[in-house]
């Protein structure tokens, strides 16, 4: 049989790397673990066309319907993008995913705000190092210019929780961002989601730790940062607990 033709970076490759020995049952779990292995051996990269459906069912020896369906959900994931009238391609980092399946798997676990606390302290203290290292001075200044409307916010008399809330969260997703590592900041991202709805940002002692991070940050002091996201955790957890103890 003649390899499956696809193309990767304006290069016509003629090698059929969605063949398989012999046949599997028609599973379109299969077809996604098939395109799984391949995005792991880099034999698919971002911006590679991905082959129709006639010629992925030959190669995989499924159903077009069984490609069709498995790759409305790799578009659903992110991992492909179905161009109209073009193709379909292996998602560039630029595409937004509605949502990360392995991440997902998180919300319909059990867990309890002990086990997010470790993880987002953990995160954060990683996050902080690699801002301090990689972080442009032109960053640093977006990172301070919402620190100070932050602060601006919480010096009000009638200050808004939910929009101190929200630069709040805008900081943290900037700290993510300027780590320049987008599996963290992505991971990350995800973490911190699941803290909105308990987000306190004019609880008692929240601004100073805020300050107290920021300016370690500035500094490009990777010791003193560490050492506020911890103050945080702690503040955090105490926060939480009183309301549930009252509750």
């Amino acid at each position: 049989m003649m390899g499956v033709l696809f193309v990767r970076g304006g290069d016509f490759l003629m090698e059929d790397i969605f063949a398989v020995r012999e046949a599997r049952p028609s599973a379109v779990e299969g077809v996604i673990e098939k395109i799984k292995a391949l995005l792991i051996e880099q034999k698919l990269t971002p911006g590679d066309m991905i082959p129709n459906e006639i010629s992925l069912a030959e190669s995989l020896k499924v159903g077009r319907g069984t490609v069709r369906e498995a790759l409305k959900i790799l578009s659903a994931y992110g991992v492909v993008e179905i161009k109209q009238g073009y193709g379909t391609y292996v998602s560039s980092a630029s595409n937004k995913r509605l949502f990360d399946p392995q991440l997902f798997q998180i919300l319909v676990q059990d867990r309890d705000y002990k086990s997010l606390t470790q993880v987002r302290q953990l995160l954060e203290e990683g996050i902080v190092k690699l801002v301090i290292e990689s972080a442009s001075d032109e960053e640093l200044v977006l990172l301070d210019q919402t620190m100070q409307k932050f602060q601006a916010e919480l010096a009000k008399p009638d200050a808004s929780a939910q929009h101190a809330g929200s630069l709040d969260l805008r900081y943290h997703r900037l700290l993510a961002r300027f780590s320049h590592n987008s599996i963290v900041e992505n991971i990350y991202n995800f973490v911190i989601e699941l803290f909105t709805k308990t987000i306190n940002p004019i609880h008692t002692g929240v601004d100073e730790v805020h300050q107290h991070l920021h300016q370690s940050i500035m500094d490009r002091d990777s010791e003193k940062a560490v050492e506020a996201v911890r103050e945080h955790t702690a503040i955090w957890i105490s926060g939480y607990e009183a309301v549930h103890r009252a509750g």
